[in-house]
């Protein structure tokens, strides 16, 4: 005869699992399935019409696709207003739909790490450790528009997130560059290297990224005009994250004067910007 407390141990145990399971696996996997059963709201077209220039230029198989994205980012990643900034839907889903334009094509993308975006109002002050030649440290402020960190977090300030949505053709935007950041980390490194799929060779990757730094970062020395904005020739992860916003905010450009680099990003991200925007 089994002991009783042995079988009310399992028992418990098996329930316990069960609850786990169902709260972890189960709940999600329902919520998702509702949410992408919802039709789009009107009101969220009209905010990305407004507020996002290259979303009323895709073609309708891409905006679909980039909806149902939308549904699940907002669905998943939370939102933080600081400095007294009221969150509203308008900001939600404009900071939504880029991000999810990154990952358009790329089903096994999803940031994974990333749990919250928290939004300032305008350009945001963080201290900046400055070490002396004598190795004394000093905190200066620093003045922000963007950060993205590895505790899951990303900082944006709504200004500008809105400015460089609506105008593409300043060739720069916030949003891409932070979440541009998070694919970078997503394997555990921001080196400039996200995670590839197995059509892409790390070394080609890697040897092409170097190139194309060392290049910029020449141009900027000589003072030879250049479409990729100087701050890209800091490191690699910020050469990454400046050479997207430039392949989604002017890749006819990118292609022209740095058709290597288009092509390796055109092949990592799966989308061609140039087909649904204008030649700017």
């Amino acid at each position: 005869m089994p002991d009783v407390t042995l079988v009310i141990y399992t028992a418990v145990c098996i329930l316990l699992l069960g609850f786990v399971v169902f709260k972890v696996f189960i709940i999600p996997q329902l919520r998702r399935k509702r949410a992408l059963r919802t039709a789009f709201p009107q009101d969220w077209h009209e905010v990305l019409n407004k507020n996002f220039a290259i979303y009323h230029l895709l073609p309708q198989s891409l905006k679909l696709r980039l909806q149902k994205l939308i549904q699940l980012f907002l669905l998943e990643k939370k939102f933080y207003g600081c400095q007294g900034l009221s969150l509203t839907e308008e900001i939600r889903v404009t900071i939504a739909a880029q991000a999810c334009l990154l990952i358009l094509n790329q089903p096994k993308a999803w940031y994974n790490k990333l749990q919250s975006i928290l939004v300032y109002p305008g350009a945001f002050t963080v201290p900046d450790a400055q070490h002396s030649e004598q190795g004394v440290i000093s905190s200066a402020p620093s003045h922000r528009l963007g950060e993205s960190w590895h505790n899951g977090r990303i900082v944006l300030s709504w200004d500008d997130v809105i400015t460089d949505s609506r105008y593409p053709q300043r060739g720069q935007n916030v949003t891409f560059h932070e979440f541009a950041h998070q694919l970078d980390a997503e394997d555990g490194y921001t080196d400039g290297i996200p995670i590839l799929g197995p059509k892409h060779s790390f070394q080609h990757w890697s040897h092409l990224m170097a190139e194309e730094l060392t290049r910029l970062r020449h141009e900027v020395i000589v003072g030879i005009p250049h479409v990729i904005n100087q701050y890209g020739a800091t490191n690699a992860a910020e050469f990454f994250a400046v050479a997207t916003e430039t392949f989604f905010t002017h890749p006819h450009q990118l292609a022209m004067h740095n058709p290597a680099l288009f092509q390796i990003l055109h092949s990592y991200y799966q989308l061609d910007p140039r087909s649904w925007t204008n030649n700017q």
